[in-house]
């Protein structure tokens, strides 16, 4: 599959369900901050964001249903906005193993992810979001804090807001502002269990072969409006306890997101691009710490809308590249060849008033391996919502191609969301936010 036809067949398909299907219709912290349900703002199910969602993020999380505390320069909400979201899961691949126990044995994985959210509103152009690791290690082992940005934004007309985001995490540079399902940056997505299986940008960003594992730290200059909004951060690949004066800490490569988010008769679009540039250090506690390039890019489009009144529908495409290592290695690419990939997500509402979804993907994947070249992946789901803020996710993943095979594994590590590996995984998950 070459990558200029996957792209043009990719968009095909999108535009082809917007001109055939009629109709458009949290972090529970901010569900407590603005006093109501978490379907307001998530479309289908967390963490999808709909547009009341785009536009409490593009508040920088000041937004308010509930009362304030207020004087003389001071406006804070009057209850500490704070959350827990976990999740326990079983995951299975399929493959012999004779080394220690894995995912081809079976794994309960009792907690998953545990993480205490605390955000909101800090003033009126102010906000923050914190998440601490619940019996984690936070940043590489440096203690409770996981993630962290603050966002400080002004208005300049009625409908735009500007500001800067200083941040830290383990989701890259987008983690400091996106607001589209496609996987741009790794918490909105459709699976946040296997995000490298559904989403061309994760895979580029952090699946097979890659240097990254998310982490990020700096500065993004962000212009946000209901129909836009840009994201130009500078920041470095380091998500821990550095020295803030230090040259590992420099912020030197160059992170560059714009997308449109218009409405499109009743469909609620989005569509952009990515840009990452630059070298930055990776702090490693050496004098000498290696230095890797930043260099990928990557477009992305969506569409949420209805069907029927009670059956939502999503579409979310993408590709990315990112070029081979040569003497100075690439962050998102080990090998030398071109790393792409493209993909196709939807999920239908389709049972139960639309708390029940159905889900589908195809990846489509060059490793940049010279080797071990081809990585693909199809996706078959199911989530149910018995409550908002409580999910079932059942999810079958196939792997396809010769990074894959039988002359892979020992050799080669293919981008599987689990400890194992094999031709398949199966992900049952159940995750809760309160």
């Amino acid at each position: 599959m070459k990558p200029m036809r996957a792209i043009a067949g990719i968009f095909a398909v999108t535009l082809g369900l917007l001109s055939i299907v009629p109709q458009a219709e949290a972090v529970p912290a901010f569900a407590r901050q603005m006093g109501v349900a978490c379907n307001t703002c998530h479309f289908q199910h967390f963490p999808l964001l709909n547009a009341f969602g785009r536009a409490f993020k593009a508040s920088g999380f000041t937004m308010t249903g509930t009362p304030l505390i207020e004087s003389d320069h001071f406006s804070l909400p009057s209850n500490l906005n704070a959350a827990i979201f976990t999740n326990i899961r079983y995951q299975k691949t399929y493959a012999a193993n004779s080394g220690p126990r894995n995912s081809n044995n079976g794994e309960l994985i009792i907690p998953g992810e545990t993480s205490l959210f605390v955000g909101g509103r800090v003033s009126p152009h102010v906000g923050a979001l914190i998440e601490g690791d619940v019996g984690g290690g936070g940043l590489n082992g440096g203690g409770f804090l996981a993630s962290i940005k603050v966002p400080v934004f002004y208005p300049v007309t009625n409908t735009i807001n500007v500001g800067v985001v200083p941040f830290s995490a383990g989701l890259g540079p987008a983690y400091a502002f996106e607001t589209l399902n496609t996987g741009a940056v790794g918490n909105h997505l459709i699976s946040l269990v296997t995000p490298t299986a559904v989403s061309a940008l994760q895979y580029v960003q952090v699946g097979a072969d890659s240097n990254s594992d998310g982490s990020s730290e700096g500065l993004a200059a962000v212009a946000v409006s209901s129909d836009f909004f840009v994201n130009i951060a500078k920041w470095s690949p380091n998500h821990s306890p550095v020295d803030a004066f230090s040259a590992n800490a420099a912020p030197s490569s160059t992170y560059i997101r714009a997308a449109f988010t218009p409405q499109i008769g009743k469909w609620d679009v989005g569509m952009g691009f990515q840009w990452f540039g630059g070298r930055s250090d990776m702090a490693d506690g050496t004098a000498n710490p290696q230095r890797y390039k930043t260099s990928a890019w990557a477009i992305d489009a969506q569409a949420q809308g209805h069907l029927t009144p009670e059956m939502p529908l999503g579409v979310y495409v993408g590709y990315a590249q990112a070029p081979g290592s040569g003497s100075t290695p690439n962050l998102y690419n080990a090998g030398t060849n071109t790393k792409r990939s493209a993909s196709i997500a939807a999920e239908l509402g389709a049972f139960d008033s639309g708390r029940g979804t159905v889900q589908v993907a195809y990846r489509w994947g060059e490793t940049g391996n010279a080797q071990y070249g081809t990585d693909n992946a199809a996706s078959f789901g199911l989530t149910y919502l018995p409550w908002n803020n409580v999910q079932l996710a059942l999810m079958q993943t196939f792997y396809f191609g010769s990074a894959h095979s039988g002359a892979a594994v020992g050799n080669f590590d293919p981008a599987i969301d689990a400890s194992g590996t094999g031709k398949s995984l199966t992900s049952v998950n159940l995750a809760l936010g309160f």
